[in-house]
């Protein structure tokens, strides 16, 4: 008869007396990687706050089972359940606390974790439906109004982070995020922070489900405020500039390099100093204007004509006699040129001379078209201006000057391509959004965007063009302006976060095909042992029923196996994976698992031969790890050899590093798969025929191995006559190795190869 020893779990204990820590047992040390030490004597309201209960109920309160969250000493959340027993008598409660299988995020949601480590974007993970803190980056913090420092971040809920969130519009739109899993982005999200003042985030919620419930709630943030600022600064200036011109007391006229007006104030139209009714152009003006002396000013000595010629007229006085009497005008008028030279505009300004208040007010308006012109040529975006309809360009700033020449590297400078039409100069791929730019501006007269793709010196470049109109007294479109703004580093992201995805999907269907064939051959197996001992045959049936228990035996080490991988895998994923290295003799380890396995390889009709061309060789390593990926590369070679076949090992001394290679003379891989069986899930031979089952983790995660060690993995194969992998590993060893202890990791060798090999179908 067979026995079967259950060992008692023994969960992790907490003991309080008189409210007073009195011990812990060591199960709640490795639960939350506080020492005894640090423990004892602490009341219970401080072991709450160094556990960060997560729950209304702290431990003073807890009464019976309670599931909530608590966190370790370095920060890490933990979903446990925590009953607790009261002896009033003594005073005493003991808390028992149990973790829920499989609830840990790191392993849950490991590509949301990866996102949070590399710490370029705020995140933040919340427990659903508490919306507590589970996990949060550095990045996240810097942006949070009130807290600043992790440790003192959980235990808190989004309510206490963000003040005014309860009872508001977000509070909804998180509600809908988690009701229908539906991801909620947000661009420039005002929030009022009582310390910072208004800020301004990039803003986007996601639910993740877990076995079709709702369970964490993913926060990201970009802090965009100074972008925001700034641009509401250049707008603030452009309406005040525009403003300041409208409602100023000089009569103000700006006027183009053909005479035609383009822009006259209240002032100059409540007191023209010409008559604009009947003309537009100071070239068919006919009034009559007299200087100081009362002579009368001919056509040819009129201002404008000197200010479009580039002369500027400063303090010239004019007497102009209409129906309110005389008025004594001081006109100033300058050209305005861009930065190559080209003439921009004329502007006159008249003024009364008894007031003599008009010449600081023109030196401002001068002085703030200066500040915004600076602060327009220096932008770290994109800006142009084109003339409408014809699109040609008017002035371009150095950013986008730079972003066409990387689209467009013939081009020379700015002035080669001044007053030139954008769709025709560039490229002819660009006519394609010429109607849509059209079409949006005419008739709807607001702003139209576009994104194009780019290939900028082998890398793949996204810019998103505006195209914002600018309007004359008239509401007649004048002019275009186009802002180009990079937004590489969004659509990447976004691409990297539909790839993780698409990883998290091919896990799933990975798995659990791997887990549904052995545990349908175990539970046939299963029904064919009932079947016989109902009918009470079990020594008549005895070699079936050892056929029937070896196929559950088998099939139970594929499931250890395929959970042992898919560990590591996400370990690996998360750079949880660690070694545990000492300085050993490679060859020893190497003919160690050639020998253990050289019985199962001659029972599969195979050959194995062990060759090296050093006795002794000792470099750091992790000799658990490297059993694995030798036993992994020698399970392969076995899947894929044909009966009579040959394995050879063997180990050659190549200075800096030592190569381990395992060949065999099966059937090949072909050569269009050799670039890509290292990836994860990936399977040279998907057909329902193979010699063996496998998800196509093994050699993904060997390779994980062997890079930790800081070495690298190699194939070479030819169909029909078998493959080669090799394993380069560094010959160093490291200084002051401490004593490796002894792994728990199933010791028996036998078990191991068992594991190993269990996914090669044996012949019963």
């Amino acid at each position: 008869m067979a026995y079967i020893l259950k060992r008692k779990t023994i969960k992790p204990i907490l003991y309080i007396k008189n409210n007073t820590t009195t011990g812990v047992n060591n199960e709640f040390e490795k639960l939350t990687g506080y020492q005894n030490v640090e423990l004892l004597e602490k009341s219970i309201v401080e072991m709450n706050n160094l556990l960060h209960v997560n729950s209304k109920n702290h431990l003073e309160n807890i009464e019976g089972e309670h599931n909530c969250y608590i966190f370790t000493k370095k920060c890490e959340a933990r979903e446990v359940s925590i009953t607790c027993k009261r002896n009033k008598t003594e005073n005493e409660q003991i808390f028992f606390f149990k973790e829920k299988k499989n609830s840990r995020i790191e392993d849950r949601i490991a590509y949301a974790m990866k996102i949070l480590l590399e710490n370029e974007i705020g995140v933040a993970i919340y427990s659903i439906p508490d919306l507590h803190i589970l996990k949060v980056n550095q990045k996240y913090l810097d942006n949070v109004p009130i807290i600043n420092k992790i440790e003192d971040i959980y235990c808190k809920s989004i309510y206490d982070i963000f003040l005014g969130v309860k009872g508001s519009h977000l509070e909804n739109i998180i509600s809908n995020v988690i009701k229908t899993s539906e991801k909620y982005d947000a661009k420039e999200v005002k929030y009022n922070c009582p310390i910072k003042g208004d800020t301004y985030w990039d803003s986007s919620f996601v639910s993740i489900n877990i076995k079709g419930e709702a369970k964490y709630l993913i926060h990201k943030v970009i802090n965009v405020t100074e972008n925001v600022v700034l641009r509401k600064i250049m707008e603030e200036q452009k309406l005040e500039m525009e403003a300041i011109i409208e409602n100023m007391s000089d009569e103000l006229i700006i006027f183009n390099k053909s005479g035609k007006v383009t822009k006259i104030n209240k002032s100059a139209r409540a007191n023209p100093i010409i008559d604009l009714k009947n003309t537009r152009n100071f070239n068919e003006f006919q009034n009559q204007v007299n200087d100081i002396n009362g002579n009368a000013i001919s056509i040819d000595n009129m201002l404008f004509a000197n200010i479009i010629s580039g002369e500027k007229v400063n303090d010239y006085t004019i007497v102009k006699n209409d129906i309110n009497g005389l008025h004594y005008k001081e006109l100033n008028g300058a050209p305005i040129y861009d930065s190559e030279g080209n003439f921009i505009a004329g502007v006159l300004i008249s003024r009364d001379i008894t007031e003599k208040i008009n010449n600081e007010r023109n030196h401002y308006i001068k002085a703030q078209y200066d500040s915004l012109s600076y602060i327009i040529e220096n932008l770290d975006l994109g800006f142009a201006r084109y003339t409408y309809p014809e699109f040609n360009l008017i002035d371009i700033n150095n950013k986008g000057y730079d972003q066409l020449k990387k689209i467009f590297p013939n081009l020379h400078s700015k002035a080669c391509i001044k007053s030139q039409n954008l769709f025709v100069v560039f490229n002819e791929k660009v006519q394609i959004i010429d109607d849509m730019v059209r079409d949006s501006l005419s008739t709807n007269k607001k702003s139209c965007f576009k994104t194009c793709k780019y290939n900028i010196e082998k890398e793949t470049v996204f810019i998103k063009w505006i195209y914002q109109p600018l309007f004359d007294l008239n509401n007649e479109i004048t002019e275009i302006i186009v802002i180009g703004i990079d937004i590489t580093n969004e659509v990447k992201e976004k691409q990297k976060m539909e790839q993780a995805l698409k990883i998290q999907d091919e896990v799933y269907a990975n798995v659990s095909h791997e887990l549904k064939t052995p545990l349908n051959v175990i539970f046939s197996a299963n029904q064919m042992l009932d079947m016989y001992l109902k009918k009470d045959s079990i020594e008549v049936e005895k070699e079936k029923l050892q056929h029937y228990n070896d196929n559950i035996k088998q099939n139970c080490y594929r499931l250890i196996k395929l959970i042992n991988n898919v560990v590591d895998m996400s370990k690996s994923n998360s750079g949880l994976l660690k070694l545990d290295l000492s300085n050993e003799d490679i060859v020893n380890i190497i003919e160690n698992i050639v020998q253990s396995v050289s019985e199962y390889v001659k029972s599969r009709g195979l050959s194995i031969i062990f060759d090296t061309e050093i006795e002794e060789k000792i470099i750091a390593c992790d000799p658990e790890k490297i059993e694995r990926v030798i036993l992994n590369l020698i399970s392969n070679a076995i899947k894929f050899s044909n009966t009579s076949g040959v394995i050879y090992v063997n180990i050659l001394d190549k200075g800096e590093v030592v190569e381990i290679s395992v060949k065999d003379t099966g059937e090949g891989i072909e050569k269009k798969h050799l670039d890509l069986i290292f990836q994860r899930f990936y399977q040279a031979n998907k057909s329902l025929s193979r010699n063996a089952e496998g998800t196509g983790i093994g050699l993904s995660l060997i390779k994980s191995i062997v890079e930790l060690h800081g070495g690298n993995i190699s194939v070479e194969s030819e169909v029909n006559k078998g493959s080669t992998f090799k394993v380069e590993l560094p010959a160093r060893i490291i200084e002051n190795q401490k004593h490796r202890k002894q792994s728990k990791y199933m010791n028996d060798k036998v078990e191991k190869l068992n594991i190993e090999f269990s996914d090669i179908y044996s012949i019963f």
